[in-house]
């Protein structure tokens, strides 16, 4: 009866699970082994999740390490969640981070390779040829359960503190069944879904394996899982286990979160007598909450988004070298060892990667990404920094200044090639695109002289001198001089108006001086840049021009008069 009952329900099914099993033959390298194969599997529910990167960069290191295929598969069987653009932002942000794919969706309506295809939703049938498998041989069966039911059971066992809880063991009604009722109730128009009869009991545990983690003692799973949704996809637990073993995908490589799964997805690959992949659960990645950690939050953190360092502008091989930071704790090393060498270069070990989860540290990322942009030529800072101002990223919060400086770019791309080495030789101020107008705003925007800073308040104290050196540097400046001229005229300036003309000379009598060259030097830079901390000073006006140099000190020497 369960052969005419699987009938029933899936009348169209042709093709047997032998003959997919023929479709999808076993991956073999060159010595006749299983190859290795491994898979990202992302939901096209919402923007990507920074740790997604990070898990599929895992993936693909994975791969390449063991001679192995690294596919993309698109589970998209809930079509109530899927958000239209998703599954185009994972693949450009794939190839934003230079992720490389060998089989697997390559646009929303594309896809590549043998074992296919790629995206859920397209295979239905190869889901009903499964699960119809299962109903007929009694390891499944419809449930005709509505949603009032199974809330009165639910109440019914929080009241009752029964040790079984869900839809499981004796409380899962439709399993008790015969088949004569099952094919009379579907006969008859009944609504039904279809469920798993699991072979577990709530008393039972069992130990399951995990790649990083080793012997999980874990409950085993009991529950009658839905397998067959009522618009007859399939769910998620179900999907991925047929999708794992016909693509031939020897390690699961995923989040932590599915740790609590493994006991329903083992128990379904056995079922079919599939084998078992080796599961590795990655730790995730946390961020400092006041005195708590938790796990980056698509809600709560912009930083969560993959999307965000493209946004913001951090050069994406720094980011990837941040998350390998945080798989091996030996990437730093082999990272100051050989600065320029491909990441794929890396003897990467997944089982080296740590079993807690890591703090996500933006300043070691900042750091991380200082000396990449460090290392980098003027060349290519110019192409990535044009390439970052042409993105289509102008909803961001950078969207007014990456509009300036991309007009600005436009006018002035030699003057920007000239600017370059005034902040980027000996220093390591940018560890993202957007930093060079944020730290620089005194370079490039030329509505500058109209800004009106916070003075600091010991030149507020100090505004007579202030005033008269920066009046004296006005009279005293020519745009020709060299920059030793330009600031023996400095010196000159300090003497006249009695700060010490060497640091040394003030440090050991400063009652004698006013201040210090230090000091004069610091009322130079502050009204021309509004900065007391700032690449060389002399390269900056040459860069900007006199006429725009002389309206800033002349508008800071207003700004003091007026105090």
């Amino acid at each position: 009866m369960s052969r005419e009952l699987a009938e029933l329900i899936f009348p169209k099914v042709t093709r047997s699970t032998s003959e997919y099993e023929k479709l999808y033959p076993l991956r073999l390298d060159a010595k006749g082994k299983q190859q290795c194969c491994v898979r990202f599997a992302p939901s096209p529910t919402g923007f990507l999740h920074i740790g997604a990167i990070y898990t599929a960069l895992i993936n693909r290191l994975f791969a390449d390490h063991n001679d192995g295929v690294f596919l993309l598969r698109i589970e998209d069987t809930d079509q109530k969640r899927s958000v239209p653009g998703a599954v185009e932002e994972i693949i450009s942000s794939f190839a934003l981070f230079n992720i490389k794919v060998d089989e697997g969706a390559t646009s929303s309506a594309s896809s590549k390779g043998e074992y296919g295809p790629y995206f859920q939703s397209q295979r239905k049938e190869i889901y009903e040829a499964f699960a119809k498998e299962l109903v007929a041989r009694g390891d499944a069966y419809p449930c005709f359960c509505s949603p009032e039911d199974l809330e009165e059971m639910r109440q019914r066992q929080m009241e009752t503190k029964s040790p079984v809880m869900g839809y499981a063991e004796s409380d899962a009604r439709c399993r008790q069944l015969s088949s004569e009722e099952q094919i009379a109730r579907i006969k008859r128009g009944d609504d039904y879904i279809i469920r798993l009869r699991s072979r577990g009991s709530h008393e039972q545990t069992r130990v399951f394996t995990d790649g990083l983690r080793g012997e999980l003692e874990m409950p085993v799973n009991n529950q009658d899982i839905v397998i067959i949704k009522a618009d007859g996809l399939p769910t998620y637990h179900f999907a991925h286990s047929v999708d794992d073993h016909l693509m031939r995908t020897s390690h699961v490589i995923r989040a932590d979160e599915w740790v609590s799964s493994l006991p329903i997805h083992v128990e379904l690959f056995e079922i079919q007598g599939f084998d078992l992949p080796e599961f590795i659960h990655l730790s995730p990645i946390l961020k400092q909450d006041g005195n708590s950690r938790r796990k980056l939050s698509k809600r709560l953190d912009p930083e969560a988004k993959a999307s965000y360092y493209i946004e913001v502008g951090y050069p994406l091989p720094a980011v990837k070298d941040y998350l390998m930071n945080i798989a091996n704790s030996n990437y730093e090393d082999w990272r100051r060892d050989y600065p320029d060498a491909d990441i794929g270069d890396f003897p990467f070990d997944i089982y080296k990667t740590s079993v807690s989860g890591a703090l996500f540290d933006f300043d070691k990322l900042g750091n991380i990404a200082k000396k990449y942009v460090g290392s980098m030529s003027e060349a290519d800072i110019i192409a990535a920094y044009s390439e970052w101002l042409q993105a289509d990223l102008d909803t961001d919060e950078n969207r007014d200044s990456r509009q300036l400086m991309r007009n600005w770019l436009q006018e002035h791309r030699a003057d920007f090639e000239h600017s370059i080495t005034i902040w980027h030789e000996g220093r390591l101020d940018v560890a993202k695109w957007s930093d060079i107008y944020e730290n620089y705003p005194y370079l490039y925007d030329r509505s500058f002289s109209g800004r009106t800073p916070t003075l600091p308040e010991d030149f507020v104290e100090h505004k007579d001198d202030v005033i008269s050196i920066l009046q004296a540097y006005l009279q005293s400046y020519e745009h020709s001089d060299d920059n030793s001229t330009w600031f023996s005229k400095v010196r000159q300036i300090a003497v006249q108006f009695n700060y010490a003309a060497k640091p040394k000379e003030y440090k050991k009598n400063p009652e004698q001086y006013n201040g210090s060259i230090v000091h004069v030097s610091s009322y130079i830079r502050f009204a021309i840049t509004h900065e007391l901390n700032t690449p060389d000073l002399h390269s900056m006006i040459q860069f900007i021009g006199e006429e725009e140099m002389r309206l800033r000190v002349e508008k800071m020497i207003s700004i003091f008069s007026e105090l």
